[in-house]
């Protein structure tokens, strides 16, 4: 299980610039607004696999597989810092010894052959700044945000360029 734990305070992009591409000029509507951003970042964020603006997470691997190393892959692409990696009895969570690798743009984190759950804090996205956002994820997130408050029939990843946009920033999986 995977479990937003701390985010940024800001968006994507700014307010201001969804409203003029909406050619809104009122401020009635600003927390609406504010939703349909936040909502067309995860939609966004879920189709290029990872997060834009940085989050911290808390994963839970509840593998209870035995063998000498226990390898947890983290969710979650483009991790910054693993803070700690806590081994889950009934009684209490332990700190203990582990390694990170990757593996086709994924996180490994490879621990001693546990039995009991795994508890994994950890840090990822692209940026933590909402002015580093690049202008193709910016763009990407006006045109679903669109079509959401318009309540568009088509699909909102449909249009040709956030199809693009997802595709450059999707990772390449070898198989």
């Amino acid at each position: 299980m995977n479990i937003v734990i701390e985010q940024a305070n800001s968006y994507v992009l700014p307010i201001s610039i969804l409203k003029a591409h909406l050619r809104i000029d009122h401020d009635h509507e600003d927390g609406y607004l504010k939703t349909i951003i936040n909502m067309a970042t995860d939609i966004l964020e879920k189709n290029i696999e990872r997060p834009i603006l940085k989050k911290k997470f808390k994963y839970t691997d509840y593998t209870n597989e035995i063998s000498p190393t226990r390898k947890v892959i983290l969710p979650i692409r483009q991790v910054i810092k693993v803070y700690s990696v806590k081994r889950i009895n009934e009684k209490t969570k332990e700190d203990i010894e582990y390694r990170v690798d990757s593996c086709n743009d994924k996180t490994i984190i490879i621990t001693n052959g546990y039995k009991d759950p795994i508890e994994v804090i950890y840090t990822a996205g692209i940026t933590d700044k909402q002015f580093e956002v690049s202008c193709d994820l910016q763009f990407a997130v006006l045109q679903i945000a669109k079509n959401i408050y318009e309540c568009s029939d088509e699909d909102v990843l449909e249009s040709k360029y956030v199809k693009h946009i997802i595709h450059s920033h999707r990772p390449l999986t070898l198989h």
